[in-house]
């Protein structure tokens, strides 16, 4: 729920933001500077950016990022702070608003997700409810039992790898020594199964849910 009013914390915070959108990252930096009187807000613009940066510098007290960055998908990150034993909190602002989205960040090990659509206030309170040792989750967010991996036949993991490197219809028939035919029936089962739209999608998810050899 929305808490009426927003109270300042004390002491100085040092948040690293990741998001590539410099418009919405120049309002962001100027509501987190209401967060305490002591504010250092460091930016980054991409997966590779946020790693290097995080690999000279774990003294940051909160992570913000987008799920959505040009490079990689942003719970890549979520992965490197686990991989490394950096243990930082870590909120998701995204425009997303699907279920999946949320239950994907959480499986991640976020400490939050916020929907960029909130107010100020909203966002701020929430991100405050973090630093404060909880967890922090949008209304529209249901929570569902967790469910297994897709299993997917040997082949459709073949498939699949060969989409995650980038190769296109043609050389995947070529790799596979299959029809045109019956690589795109094999897409439309992935697309389906990992509840995707298109190639780009297919391959994050994949990555994200570790189906990837």
């Amino acid at each position: 729920m929305q808490a009426s009013g927003f109270s300042p914390l004390q002491g100085e915070l040092k948040l690293l933001v990741i998001e590539d959108h410099p418009v919405y990252l120049e309002g962001l930096s100027f509501v987190l500077n209401r967060l305490s009187q002591q504010v250092v807000v460091e930016c980054a613009n991409g997966v590779v950016e946020a790693q290097a940066r995080l690999r000279q510098n774990t003294s940051y007290d909160l992570i913000l990022l987008d799920l959505c960055l040009p490079d990689e998908g942003g719970l890549a990150i979520l992965k490197f702070l686990s991989e490394h034993q950096i243990f930082i909190p870590a909120v998701i602002l995204s425009a997303s608003e699907e279920q999946r989205d949320v239950q994907r960040a959480i499986n991640a090990g976020a400490s939050g997700f916020i929907s960029k659509s909130s107010s100020s206030e909203l966002i701020l309170n929430q991100i405050k409810q973090v630093l404060e040792g909880d967890n922090c989750l949008p209304d529209f967010y249901q929570e569902t039992p967790h469910t297994e991996l897709p299993q997917l036949t040997p082949r459709q993991k073949e498939v699949l790898q060969l989409v995650c490197e980038g190769l296109p219809n043609k050389k995947i028939c070529q790799c596979l020594n299959l029809t045109e035919h019956t690589i795109k029936s094999h897409l439309k089962t992935l697309f389906s199964t990992l509840g995707v739209h298109n190639r780009t999608e297919c391959a994050r998810v994949a990555a994200e849910l570790g189906l990837l050899d």
